[in-house]
């Protein structure tokens, strides 16, 4: 056997070679398993795909384990939330905007205020890792995209209409699956 290559060394090589994507494979199975097991909701549903880029936009996920993915997925609902609540109370304020019910607008930015107290809540939970308690929050949270598209259906007489709110609702709905996938796949 040639000295300059020995078998520890060629130990090493083989665990940097199958092992440099575990992250990439970690962020693998987490979407396939909140694509395969979140039930979808109307129209809502985790697409894989989406998955896989909301959770490798931070780069901090290349080097996070299944607790630091769940505590990115968590951060990265809370800024999507805090942003759709902010989209909606602008809906609110500005006039030029196509008619629409400004009452279900107001329940919907009720739904987004108290979905960024889930989140706050879920994501402290599942830093202690209370996965329960986590799982709870985060489940209520998920129920804001649910309730605000529902509140517009109501409205509109049970058409299945589109709503100003339906793509921010159906992100935030595969947002919070995400996250709960992690949740569960930590207990």
């Amino acid at each position: 056997m040639n000295p300059s290559f020995s078998l520890p060394s060629f130990f090493i090589v083989f665990l940097i070679l199958n092992f440099r994507n575990v992250n990439g494979d970690l962020v693998t199975d987490v979407c396939k398993n909140a694509s395969k097991n979140t039930p979808p909701v109307k129209e809502f549903e985790v697409e894989y795909d989406f998955c896989v880029a909301s959770l490798t936009a931070n780069p901090k996920s290349k080097d996070a384990d299944l607790r630091g993915l769940g505590v990115i997925s968590m951060q990265t609902c809370l800024q999507n939330a805090t942003s759709v609540h902010s989209y909606i109370a602008q809906l609110l304020k500005d006039r030029k905007t196509q008619p629409i019910p400004k009452s279900s607008v107001r329940s919907c930015l009720y739904e987004y205020r108290d979905a960024i107290r889930s989140v706050q809540k879920a994501t402290a939970s599942f830093k202690t890792k209370d996965f329960s308690s986590a799982n709870i929050q985060m489940s209520a949270a998920m129920e804001a995209s649910i309730l605000c598209e529902y509140e517009f259906e109501e409205v509109l007489l049970g058409l299945a209409l589109p709503t100003p709110l339906t793509k921010q609702n159906g992100d935030f709905f595969q947002l919070t699956g995400i996250s709960l996938a992690i949740t569960n796949m930590v207990k």
